[in-house]
């Protein structure tokens, strides 16, 4: 589990190169801020299918605003894609 401030964890991230976490905290922290206040984020990071060199990431997205609980979940082979499109979904539910 990596937890990037006191509000915002990551499960399933520590097999990723230094790079792409690099990415990821930028990614993350820049929809924090978007999100406005809350208890708590939390991304999981499953891999789903790999096949030959391409890997199929699914990742689920909790956040807790004040009691109130919203889940997204996205599976896509852009790792990034999904983790924006996941975040993208939890604010437009929080909206």
């Amino acid at each position: 589990m990596i937890n990037l401030g006191e509000k915002i964890e990551l499960e399933g991230f520590n097999e990723l190169e230094p790079g792409e976490m690099t990415i990821i905290r930028k990614l993350v922290g820049n929809y924090a801020n978007k999100l406005g206040e809350f208890t708590k984020l939390r991304l999981h990071l499953k891999d789903v299918h790999q096949t030959g060199g391409s890997k199929k990431f699914e990742i689920n997205g909790m956040i807790d605003k004040g009691g109130r609980m919203f889940n997204a979940e996205m599976t896509d082979y852009n790792l990034f894609m999904v983790i924006n499109g996941v975040l993208g979904k939890l604010k437009k539910e929080m909206e």
